[in-house]
């Protein structure tokens, strides 16, 4: 039986007593149609920096792929935004780290929100999607609720697909809400100044690589950092650069915050 917490809740013991307050505080965000699963080895990394850490599961994941129908961004930004305010309330610092839309809604919460924002990270930051039918998925929400997901674009090596947990189908709406964002996102670029890492392989076939220069480029930050890997497909965390993805964020946050050295 999975010990992963039900849609709406974060990766937290709400039933223990309040924690001494601590320096720095880490919230990690999931993709589209995954769960926390997918993120565990950013929360190790953060963990084993002394972080406090938050991974919400964003509304609609972590269940049945029909979770997500009728699902908008905003809901995800919203379980964003209750898991930076219990994080808040423990620690100093606070870092937003968010892989594909994970990475995506981090931004846009940075650019919202940005004050108390120490550093971000972003894996593959979802602002291009690559798909060349998502501009005009809008059109099949009447008629075709739910289509299949192929996991195996996301790998460079296919046999690592067959470890991915994430759903096997997406809901149409669900998803045209998360294009809509990514065009909305891309606008609030300028608004961030603190220190970003961004990280992407030039061989992702599911977000344009090029995202992660329009993140670079756009973000007003005086301290950025793009760093490109060349064998992985989209899936960082799990493909053939994984263990060199994790070297670099755990340097930068090293760097910037003091920490962990």
């Amino acid at each position: 039986m999975s010990s992963y917490p039900t849609p709406h809740q974060s990766a937290h013991s709400p039933n223990l007593p309040p924690l001494a307050r601590q320096t720095v505080g880490a919230v990690i965000v999931h993709g589209f149609t995954s769960d926390q699963r997918a993120i565990e080895p950013l929360r190790q990394i953060a963990h084993g920096m002394g972080f406090v850490t938050e991974t919400p599961l964003l509304r609609g994941h972590g269940g049945h792929y029909r979770d997500l129908r009728g699902v908008r961004w905003q809901h995800w930004l919203d379980d964003i935004a209750a898991a930076r305010s219990r994080l808040e309330q423990q620690v100093d610092q606070v870092v937003l780290i968010g892989f594909s839309m994970g990475g995506l809604l981090t931004l846009a919460s940075a650019a919202q929100q940005p004050d108390g924002i120490s550093a971000i990270v972003a894996l593959a930051p979802a602002i291009r999607i690559a798909h060349p039918l998502a501009p005009i998925a809008w059109m099949a929400r009447g008629w075709m609720p739910y289509v299949p997901m192929g996991k195996g674009v996301a790998y460079s090596d296919p046999k690592l697909a067959a470890g991915d947990e994430s759903y096997h189908r997406l809901a149409v709406d669900a998803f045209c809400s998360f294009y809509y964002a990514t065009r909305r996102v891309e606008r609030m670029l300028p608004n961030i100044t603190a220190p970003i890492f961004v990280a992407h392989s030039r061989r992702d076939r599911v977000i344009r690589p090029h995202s992660s220069q329009i993140v670079h480029d756009r973000v007003k930050s005086a301290d950025k950092q793009l760093v490109w890997f060349e064998r992985s497909g989209h899936a960082l965390l799990d493909d053939c650069d994984s263990c060199e993805v994790l070297t670099h964020v755990q340097g930068f946050l090293q760097t910037r915050l003091g920490v962990g050295l």
